[in-house]
């Protein structure tokens, strides 16, 4: 299987660069095994999470933390190959970003039909700030996230099969 590594623009305009690509896709949504997304992974989620005053993470805890975030809606099986994985870089995985869900280019993947994982690492309070320099980065995490990705698209690339498309409504 080959293996597509994209770039994207205009993400926070509107996903414009990966929703033209969704809609002139070089290779059919059906025959894409899965999209694994990467964005905001170089730093310890800490404060507030997504404006929501019930979910405040404390940087310090969450140094071997990744959000997941996808893996599970539309096949089951993309979620067990990266909780598989995971043996190598052992995160711990939160579950609770779901509702970042259509803000990242995986959406316009996963609104047709193709499985998608978006690791995330949650926010902080230099989102989208002058203030969000490179010395607060986790080089550590990034890498781990890195190395996680590249495992998962391996067992991918060296399946026979699809991923079971196992989940309905999951988009």
């Amino acid at each position: 299987r080959g293996v597509l590594f994209m770039a994207f623009h205009g993400e926070e305009m509107g996903l414009f660069g990966s929703a033209h690509y969704a809609d002139n896709p070089k290779f059919p949504h059906p025959k894409m095994i899965a999209e694994i997304q990467m964005d905001m992974v170089g730093r310890d989620s800490d404060g507030v999470q997504n404006g929501d005053p019930s979910r405040v993470d404390k940087a310090e805890e969450n140094r071997d933390t990744i959000r997941l975030v996808g893996s599970k809606r539309i096949s089951t099986e993309l979620d067990e190959i990266i909780l598989r994985q995971n043996r190598h870089t052992m995160f711990r995985f939160k579950y609770d970003a779901e509702d970042v869900y259509t803000r990242s280019d995986h959406y316009n993947f996963a609104k047709n039909g193709v499985p998608v994982a978006f690791f995330f690492d949650g926010f902080h309070p230099d989102y989208h700030q002058p203030t969000d320099t490179i010395e607060k980065i986790n080089f550590g995490k990034m890498v781990s996230t890195a190395r996680l990705a590249f495992l998962v698209v391996q067992e991918l690339a060296d399946r026979e099969s699809l991923l079971k498309r196992d989940v309905t409504g999951g988009r």
